[in-house]
């Protein structure tokens, strides 16, 4: 393999070669991913459909997911997590093109959208397990929470480059020609994948049990009960939380604040904030981190109020850059958090059922919201999220076990005392 010159300016974790191959890859996804989230409800939209459509759409991709997000992470923690990453893109790839050409033809209509984002829901349901657990494999221990952090700018890259994009083509071309754009991204992102090299891979999955290999995942996340707590409060963020950005937002951008480019610049501020609190949280050594994750939420509360008044768009951006920002230093320090304390071998299972709670509810979220601004409006609906927000920072934060689990920093080239399979190291006292 031909070698790459990574200049010593970089961040250490880049001068890694499997972790910058991670990261092109991703930013590329999330490049797409930005841009199918706005061109798909516009797209839902122009055939005549409702909010309530468009949350249709997307609860056909959430539902698939949970169904098969168990079964992706036991998988991923016996097969190359790199290889299962790299069949989950191919198919997704395969699938938004038949999106493309399902709105280019106008065959199979509202319907076909529905089956073809199910079936990419399946297909997701294998990549996020094996992502969770892939990324300690390209990168040494000392620098986690730094490719963490970085990690978390991509979505600045990605919102804000994909959101642009996807308004532009949406306004300039189609909402189709976004979502062929999309597909063309998966590709940038399984080459990287195939270049990409693991270390630690998972011991060999022949004659293992499914049913064990799967009990033994949901004691490794039980016994972690700020784990389980976490987790409670995403539900409220996937019936709650999500459909009042992804649903209502764009509904509110199309009535209020002049269509899609508005919902653009909005998407794209985000973005600016996720790249500024990703490149702050590289080097955050909070000692207690969950609880410094969950303060900084509440002024992601903020933006929701925003979102309900509709004021001007700049005021929006500006609340979407600081929303982003806190987000982004929350997200990376929890998953630094999580992936500190859970053995290698565990993490892709216990991802798995990490992340079935919000998947698992987040259909009910999208099928809900249009009976929901039916009955209290899109402003209501905005601020039943800002309500869930602020009700899950208190739950999480009320745990005493969240409070008592503090962290400890490596220096660079050191290992980590290794965790215990199933109950992890243990919390420090408060």
């Amino acid at each position: 393999m031909a070698s790459i010159a990574i200049p010593s300016v970089l961040p250490g974790c880049l001068r890694e070669r499997s972790f910058a191959y991670l990261m092109v890859g991703q930013a590329s996804s999330i490049i797409g991913d930005a841009i199918s989230m706005i061109a798909l409800p516009f797209a839902i939209l122009a055939m005549g459909g409702s909010v309530g459509q468009v949350g249709l759409v997307l609860a056909a991709r959430a539902v698939p997911n949970a169904l098969f997000l168990l079964v992706g992470g036991v998988w991923a923690d016996r097969l190359p997590r790199r290889l299962v990453m790299l069949a989950s893109d191919l198919v997704r790839g395969v699938l938004m093109l038949l999106v493309f050409g399902a709105l280019v033809t106008g065959v199979g209509g509202f319907w076909i959208l529905v089956v073809l984002m199910a079936l990419y829901g399946v297909g997701e349901a294998f990549f996020r397990p094996a992502l969770s657990g892939v990324i300690p494999q390209t990168v040494s221990p000392a620098r986690l929470q730094e490719a963490y952090g970085l990690l978390a700018t991509t979505p600045a890259l990605g919102i804000a480059v994909g959101g642009a994009i996807g308004g532009l083509l949406v306004a300039l071309i189609s909402p189709a020609g976004a979502i062929a754009f999309d597909a063309a991204t998966f590709g940038v992102s399984a080459i990287c994948l195939w270049r990409m090299q693991t270390r630690g891979e998972p011991a060999p999955w022949r004659n293992r049990d499914f049913r064990g290999d799967l009990k033994e995942g949901w004691e490794a996340f039980s016994s972690r009960s700020w784990l389980v707590v976490v987790v409670i409060g995403e539900v409220l963020y996937a019936v709650f939380v999500m459909p009042s950005i992804y649903a209502v937002g764009p509904a509110i951008a199309d009535t209020e604040l002049g269509g899609s480019s508005a919902w653009a610049a909005i998407i794209s501020g985000f973005g600016v904030g996720f790249l500024v609190g990703g490149l702050t949280a590289m080097r955050l050594r909070p000692h207690r981190p969950l609880v410094l994750s969950y303060i900084l939420c509440i002024p992601f509360a903020g933006f929701f109020l925003l979102l309900a008044l509709a004021p001007a768009i700049w005021i929006l951006v500006g609340g979407a850059i600081m929303a982003g920002a806190v987000i982004s230093i929350s997200g990376t320090l929890l998953e630094t958090t999580i992936t500190r304390e859970v053995h290698q071998d565990l993490r892709s299972r216990v991802g798995s059922f990490r992340t079935l709670g919000s998947v698992a509810m987040l259909p009910v979220g999208m099928a809900l919201v249009g009976p929901i601004t039916g009955w209290i409006g899109t402003t209501g609906a905005v601020l039943l999220g800002f309500v869930a927000v602020l009700v899950n920072v208190a739950i999480v934060l009320g745990t005493p076990s969240v409070r008592r689990l503090t962290a400890t920093y490596s220096v660079e080239g050191a290992e980590p005392p290794a965790a215990d399979p199933v109950a992890g190291p243990a919390e420090t006292p408060a």
